[in-house]
């Protein structure tokens, strides 16, 4: 069984037993939680696709822990005026491991 999910403004393809990294969620490490807004699910039966979430359906995960991303370096520079500026930004990331999906 697979499914369609959106977690902040991105959307993932997950089936039982993945491990993903979402953006940071509010739980703590061996939380469970509930995300439904489920845009499809595949499974046996058939392909259901929601307008645009499918009622009822939920995919429920395990939180591993937060991790950061890699570092990006953003470079402003302005020439003739001696302006240059360096800073760097790291994503704070979730990891979920998907237990089960409600359809």
């Amino acid at each position: 069984m697979h499914a369609v999910i959106k977690s902040g403004s991105r959307q993932y393809h997950v089936s039982e037993g993945d491990t993903i990294k979402v953006e940071r969620l509010a739980a703590d490490a061996g939380d469970t939680i509930r995300l439904d807004q489920v845009l499809l699910v595949s499974s046996d039966q058939g392909v259901n696709v929601g307008t645009p979430t499918i009622e009822g359906a939920a995919v429920r995960a395990t939180v591993l822990g937060d991790e950061r991303g890699r570092k990006l370096i953003v470079f402003k520079y302005k020439r003739k005026n001696r302006y240059q500026i360096k800073t760097g930004h790291r994503q704070t990331y979730t990891r979920l491991r998907i237990e089960a999906i409600e359809a």
